[in-house]
């Protein structure tokens, strides 16, 4: 008797925590690797209007923010910053410069556009 209630609490426990994963819009899964063609979606998306088309934080919004959106094309930005710091960033934002996009967006789309940035602004 006492075992089959230790069970159902453990399985109670796994199941309370999975969709608590799930309703904080963490995977309760593997992530796939990151895809950079997923990741031009979702910047284009969300990350132009202040970013910029090139990466460059000369989006539509940029003039009026203050301190100004990260321009990707900045060899300085990229500067002892790891891929953590970045998907850190997307995930939990910083500071007033960035709102966290934890709750918007997965984290599949978070991996696949910090891809997307890397690949295609980051200066070689």
């Amino acid at each position: 008797m006492e075992d089959t209630l230790i069970r159902r609490a453990i399985l109670l426990l796994g199941m309370f925590l999975a969709l608590e994963a799930i309703g904080h819009g963490k995977e309760a899964f593997a992530l796939a690797p990151a895809d950079p063609v997923d990741g031009k979606v979702v910047y284009n998306h969300y990350c132009v209007a202040c970013h910029g088309p090139q990466g460059n934080g000369q989006g539509l919004a940029a003039p009026a923010m203050f301190p100004h959106p990260a321009n990707f094309t900045d060899p300085n930005l990229w500067k002892g910053r790891s891929d953590a710091f970045f998907i850190n960033v997307i995930t939990n934002g910083r500071k007033r410069v960035m709102p966290p996009w934890w709750d918007v967006i997965t984290a599949q789309e978070i991996q696949d556009v910090y891809a997307y940035v890397k690949t295609t602004f980051k200066p070689k």
